[in-house]
């Protein structure tokens, strides 16, 4: 399968994230969102498709196997769904077609950042996440900032393309946690069952960032994934 892989992380984070995946899958490219912490946020998925579209056309990666966690998932499927010539594979991780956010987690970066920052954590992690990985998501936060972070999370409270999945016709695995409370496991079947032909794969003991608290699992499912993949063109 010669078609790149691209990765795409969620709200309040950086490329860091896929740490796990980059170093088992080294031809790839993980990618910061515009805020992350360098330049201006985005305001809207649909903003962040579009600056996705540009980079990948700038860097002349097409056709791609995008990976997108959480935020990043919901980019990832606005950009399939706009621009489906350009994709060659869709990995949905930790995400969902509909990403509302309750308002008390907006209010809580509002108005108790960065205090809030070890609490979104714990949010992000199931029973028994490696040794490092709190310090460094919160670390991420930090540095990504309050303003990028809002954003984020509004552009996910806005985000919805239920209606729009059954005319998605390129090769998709869906991949979450067991115990993942940001987006439940639920969300990952409703993509699965919306996506013809999709494949889906869940992670036992791992929570919202599955792919950094389960490396070797969730890169044995991509591996599985890529190697059923047409050959690119």
């Amino acid at each position: 399968m010669s078609a790149r892989l691209v990765w795409v992380h969620g709200s309040g984070l950086t490329e860091k994230t896929f740490a796990g995946q980059v170093s088992a899958f080294p031809e790839s490219d993980a990618v910061s969102l515009p805020g992350h912490p360098h330049g201006i946020a985005c305001e809207s998925v649909a903003e962040y498709a579009a600056w996705l579209d540009r980079y990948v056309r700038w860097r002349r990666a097409e056709p791609i196997v995008v990976v997108g966690h959480s935020l990043g998932g919901a980019i990832a499927l606005r950009w399939a769904l706009d621009f489906p010539q350009r994709v060659a594979g869709l990995v949905l991780i930790a995400t969902g077609a509909k990403l509302r956010v309750a308002p008390s987690y907006l209010e809580m970066i509002e108005k108790r950042w960065p205090d809030c920052i070890p609490d979104m954590v714990g949010s992000l992690l199931g029973p028994s996440p490696p040794a490092g990985l709190r310090e460094d998501l919160e670390a991420q936060h930090a540095l990504v900032g309050r303003i990028s972070t809002l954003r984020d999370y509004r552009a996910c409270d806005a985000f919805d393309v239920m209606h729009e999945l059954t005319g998605l016709a390129i090769p998709t695995l869906v991949v979450v946690g067991t115990d993942d409370r940001m987006t439940p496991p639920k969300y990952a079947r409703y993509l699965h069952e919306q996506i013809a032909g999709s494949q889906l794969a869940v992670i036992e003991d791992a929570g919202h960032m599955v792919m950094a608290e389960k490396p070797d699992q969730v890169n044995a499912a991509l591996s599985s994934f890529l190697a059923r993949l047409p050959e690119a063109r």
